[in-house]
């Protein structure tokens, strides 16, 4: 039996120390947020590259877009909540303390399938 799945566009903010490549911290939350035994999804995410890194007492800002797919016929309301706390406890736990992470959800299918054209390219067909 398949179910329906409703995609959703997420931005994440990671405060992190310099030291940090953003792919490996991109690899860490593309683990935390499809291993989440609670909410099963998947994600797909990139580092936003128009976005310079912005260093703050010693720490820099990374940003990444994320397009998440969720299974069931209608998104679960702690959606953003529960990827925050997720998202969250995996960096510490893996880089230390000093990482936090801020997630910000909004877009619905038909802009989320738009944006993430404008930021990956359009898939071209292969002869």
């Amino acid at each position: 039996m398949r179910t329906a799945t409703q995609a959703v566009m997420a931005v994440v903010h990671v405060k992190a120390p310099a030291g940090l490549d953003p792919y490996v911290i991109e690899a860490e939350l593309t683990r935390a947020i499809c291993s989440d035994r609670k909410r099963p999804m998947s994600a797909e995410l990139t580092l936003a590259a128009d976005v310079r890194p912005v260093r703050r007492h010693g720490l820099l800002r990374h940003g990444f877009v994320a397009l998440l797919s969720v299974g069931g016929p209608e998104l679960p309301d702690d959606l953003q909540r529960r990827l925050q706390k997720v998202t969250r406890k995996a960096l510490r736990r893996r880089f230390g303390p000093e990482v936090s992470a801020r997630v910000t959800l909004g877009m619905n299918d038909a802009v989320a399938g738009a944006a993430w054209c404008s930021v990956r390219g359009t898939p071209q067909r292969c002869a």
